[in-house]
């Protein structure tokens, strides 16, 4: 990363340091997807696609990129963008479904609205599949954790300056996001989170959309979107377990919530999990 290297040219070891402890890759899924579909969606997780075999065509309409799907390339997705596919007949590819957290619940890649394609190497590639066929050990664990470092390192940089400036929050704000991330709920509010902090609503809520250029309330909303998502795409729980677990007072409210927000019912955003 460009940030760990200081104005005289000296190697930053306690940035990079900051950056190792603080990192946290969160892996949602990885599955080998074969299947024919078109159609459109987005979610708040980001999402890398191995080609091994096909094609099709996808198209980022947030950041206006159009991509021919080719085997031998990867395919980058940051969260939240608009996008439609068309898988074509014969497609096989890798798909994984990640979070790469700076500061809990704040991912490296937020605020990113372009996709990227990234060659692949062959024997890497062939690597990727023979460690998902092994059984799951250790050298099985670590070959893999190191394949997935060296994807995310063909990734195109996020903004130094910004994972520079979110490093320094983390004494700051560390144990009040972490609170935020591990207790997210529906009747979770400002009040709530700027008394964990100790400190007065007003006051809080003014200092953390000018730390992290965004509303707090803002912030709870997006937690609460990204904590449904995973509950419908990586769970079983019927969807008023769901509603339960987050503390919406019913399944009809929880539905009316994210239907508002996401365009689509919890119903039919859960069919979608075999289609991303």
């Amino acid at each position: 990363m460009g940030a760990i290297y200081n104005n005289k040219d000296k190697f930053s070891y306690s940035l990079l340091r900051d950056y190792h402890s603080l990192l946290e890759l969160r892996l949602l899924e990885l599955a080998n997807a074969r299947f024919v579909w078109k159609g459109k969606n987005s979610f708040s997780f980001n999402r890398c696609f191995l080609m091994l075999e096909g094609g099709g065509r996808m198209i980022n309409h947030t950041a206006n990129q159009e991509y021919e799907l080719r085997p031998g390339y990867a395919y980058f997705i940051p969260p939240r963008v608009e996008l439609s596919y068309d898988f074509q007949p014969g497609i096989s590819l890798l798909s994984l479904h990640f979070q790469l957290y700076i500061l809990p619940g704040v991912d490296v890649f937020d605020g990113e609205t372009r996709c990227q394609e990234l060659t692949l190497d062959p024997d890497r590639l062939k690597e990727f599949a023979c460690v998902m066929a092994k059984s799951p050990d250790w050298d099985a664990f670590c070959r893999f954790e190191s394949l997935i470092w060296k994807l995310l390192s063909g990734i195109r940089e996020p903004d130094s300056k910004r994972l520079e400036k979110l490093t320094s929050l983390h004494e700051k704000y560390g144990k009040v996001l972490q609170y935020i991330h591990s207790n997210i709920s529906a009747d979770m509010g400002v009040e709530e989170i700027a008394r964990e902090a100790g400190v007065k609503r007003d006051t809080f809520s003014r200092h953390f959309s000018n730390d992290f250029e965004v509303p707090l309330k803002t912030f709870i909303m997006n937690e609460l979107v990204a904590i449904s998502e995973r509950y419908l795409l990586h769970s079983e729980l019927p969807v008023r377990e769901i509603a339960s677990e987050l503390k919406f007072s019913s399944e009809f409210y929880f539905s009316t919530f994210f239907k508002r927000l996401k365009g689509v019912s919890p119903t039919q955003f859960r069919a979608m999990r075999r289609k991303i």
